[in-house]
């Protein structure tokens, strides 16, 4: 299942990437859906009977209410779904193979992912510093919080991807043998 995998230098850039599109696209499902639950609170439909909208409101709150609930569970998945791209970063290390003579090169990959990891999250820190939208964004703690570190957090990804890919563990029994003879 693991055979002739692939690995890329640019990685971490590809986390870096997807890490920002993630939270921020949740955030904005999470924000338009919140307007639309409060519009949709706010509608007054006096029903025949006439006492108020309760009818209403109920019909929402049965309705469009739980879809409201599920919702709020992008605050979770975003987090889940960075940590998987780590672990799976770190896996993918782990399987390919990789000559000690890309170090060079691996090194300056990741400082470039570093410093791209520093624009992004200035970026994101300029979208939380925004009145309405920042509310949400701050509510999606774990990633709001990777994101915040993300040049830190590149960092210490490059380094252990770079030490799994390149330290040769693994190597098989033959390879081991052979480079011991």
């Amino acid at each position: 299942m693991i055979r002739n995998k692939k690995g890329s230098y640019a990685d971490v850039f590809i986390f870096i990437i997807k890490a920002f599109i993630i939270v921020v696209f949740f955030g904005m499902m999470y924000y338009g859906f919140s307007k639309t639950n409060d519009a949709l609170m706010g509608i007054q439909l006096i029903m025949g009977d006439g006492q108020g909208y309760n009818n209403f409101t109920n019909i929402v709150s049965a309705t469009w209410g739980n879809v409201f609930d599920a919702y709020s569970q992008l605050k979770t998945l975003s987090y889940v779904l960075i940590f998987g791209m780590i672990l799976t970063m770190l896996v993918g290390a782990y399987t390919i193979k990789r000559p000690p003579i890309f170090l060079i090169f691996y090194i300056i990959v990741s400082i470039g992912g570093i410093i791209a990891g520093a624009y992004i999250s200035n970026t994101y820190q300029g979208l939380l510093a925004n009145a309405e939208f920042g509310a949400t964004l701050e509510s999606f703690k774990g990633g709001s919080y990777m994101l915040i570190y993300l040049p830190y957090l590149a960092g210490i990804i490059a380094l252990f991807s770079g030490l799994i890919g390149l330290i040769g563990l693994n190597r098989s029994r033959r390879e081991s043998e052979a480079s011991i003879a």
